[in-house]
C-alpha cells in the first residue's frame, strides 16, 4: 500500500507538470459552447469523453517503487479553462473498498501538501466504479478533479480555471451568477460525458445477487458495426413504417454511433432476454447513425433528439410514421447503468396493444 500511495504522489505531480508544459504550446481554443464539443475516444485508454477540441497527448515514463510505469495525459486548453484526463496502470491496485479509500485519500493529501486548499470533497461512483470528486484552489486557480480506480487503472479528470474566468458567447460575464451557471454547464458536459469502456468495467457494478440487488444491462466485450457508413437511415425508416402497418408493430429508432459503448450495450439488451422477445414481437428496430454529431441531422431534428443529452437516444413511431416518443432527457445515455426491469417496463409501455 505504501508503494501505491507514493505512486499517487508521482502520478499527480507528473500529470500537473505535463499539463503546464504541453498546453501552452498550442493557442487556446475559443469553443465556449459545450453543445458543439465532439466525443473523443481513446482506444488505448479505454475511455470516451467530450472535449472542446483535439487534445494534446503526452506519455510520461515514471520510475516508481513498482517499476517503470507510463502516465498518459490528454490535455485541451481553452481561454475558459484547461481540461485534462490522465491514467496510469498500477499492478498492485485492488478493488477492495478500504484500498480504494486509502488510495484516493492519498491523492487528496498529496494535493494538500502541494499547496491546495480543499473546497469540497465527496465519494462518488461511475457505473459502480468507486471514485472521488475533489474541488480545490491553488494560488487563485480552481481545480475540479475526479478520480476513479478500476481494474488496476487510475483515471484522473481535471478542469482548471479561475473564479473570474467565464464567458457568454465569447464575451466575459459580468456577474458571479453567470460565471457559476457557465461553469456548471461546461463541467457538467465534461464530467458527464466521461465513460470508461474497459470490457470488464461493469464487473464492479451492481449485479443480480442472492441478496436481491437489481440487475443492470450486461456489458459487451467488443463493438460491432451497428451503424454502417453506407446505411440510408431515411429509407430504412420509410421501409419499416410500411412494414409496421402490415405487421401491426411500432418502429423503434435508436440514434447512436459505433464509437458509443452504451449504444452497443443497449443493442445487446434489445436482442436478449425478455426485452429481446418484446422487441421481436412488437417493434421494428432501426439504427440511425449520428457519426460525430453531423450525420442524419435532418432525422435528429424530425424525431426531436437532443444530441447534447448524449446517445444512445430513442424515438418510437406509430405504424403510420407519427412520432409517439423521443428521449429528451438522456434517459438511455448511460445504458450500462440501466436496470433490465426498467427497459422491459419501457418497452411494454410503448408497444401496441393487441386485441
Amino acid at each position: 500500500m505504501r508503494a501505491c500511495l507514493l505512486l499517487v504522489t508521482l502520478f499527480i505531480a507528473a500529470s500537473v507538470s505535463a499539463t503546464a508544459a504541453q498546453a501552452p504550446q498550442r493557442p487556446p481554443l475559443t469553443n465556449y459552447d459545450p453543445n458543439t464539443w465532439k466525443p473523443f475516444i481513446s482506444q488505448e485508454g479505454s475511455f470516451e469523453v467530450a472535449f472542446p477540441g483535439t487534445p494534446a497527448i503526452i506519455t510520461i515514463p515514471q520510475d516508481t517503487p513498482l517499476g517503470r510505469l507510463l502516465i498518459h495525459v490528454y490535455v485541451v486548453r481553452t481561454t475558459v479553462a484547461e481540461f485534462g484526463i490522465s491514467y496510469i496502470d498500477i499492478p498492485a491496485a485492488t478493488a477492495e473498498p478500504q484500498f480504494v479509500k486509502d488510495f484516493l485519500d492519498g491523492g487528496r493529501d498529496q494535493m494538500v501538501r502541494d499547496g491546495a486548499v480543499v473546497i469540497s470533497e465527496k465519494d462518488m461512483s461511475l457505473n459502480g466504479i468507486k471514485g472521488r470528486d475533489l474541488l480545490v484552489t491553488v494560488d487563485g486557480t480552481i481545480g475540479h478533479n475526479r478520480f476513479f480506480l478500476i481494474k488496476g487503472r487510475l483515471y484522473s479528470l481535471s478542469i482548471a480555471t479561475t473564479p473570474q474566468t467565464a464567458f457568454k458567447s465569447g464575451k466575459p460575464s459580468s456577474t458571479e451568477s453567470e460565471r457559476t451557471d457557465f461553469y456548471q454547464t461546461i463541467s457538467g458536459r465534461f464530467f458527464g460525458s466521461f465513460k470508461i469502456t474497459l470490457a470488464d468495467a461493469v464487473a464492479d457494478a451492481p449485479q443480480q445477487t442472492a441478496g436481491g440487488a437489481e440487475e443492470i444491462l450486461a456489458g459487451v466485450d467488443g463493438k460491432t458495426d451497428l451503424y454502417p457508413a453506407d446505411a440510408d437511415a431515411k429509407k430504412e425508416i420509410g421501409d419499416a413504417v410500411s412494414r409496421a402497418a402490415v405487421e401491426h408493430k411500432r418502429v423503434l429508432l435508436i440514434f447512436g454511433a459505433n464509437w458509443c459503448y452504451d449504444c452497443h450495450v443497449l443493442d445487446q439488451a434489445l436482442h436478449d432476454g425478455e426485452a429481446g422477445k418484446i422487441v421481436s414481437q412488437d417493434f421494428l428496430l432501426i439504427h440511425v447513425d449520428i457519426g460525430e454529431g453531423e450525420r442524419n441531422a435532418d432525422l435528429v431534428k424530425t424525431y426531436k433528439i437532443p444530441l447534447d443529452k448524449g446517445v444512445p437516444a430513442v424515438s418510437i413511431l406509430e405504424s403510420n410514421g407519427r412520432l409517439l416518443y423521443s428521449s429528451g432527457d438522456g434517459e438511455f445515455e448511460a445504458a450500462r447503468r440501466m436496470l433490465k426491469k426498467d427497459l422491459v417496463q419501457f418497452l411494454n409501455k410503448w408497444k401496441r396493444l393487441r386485441s
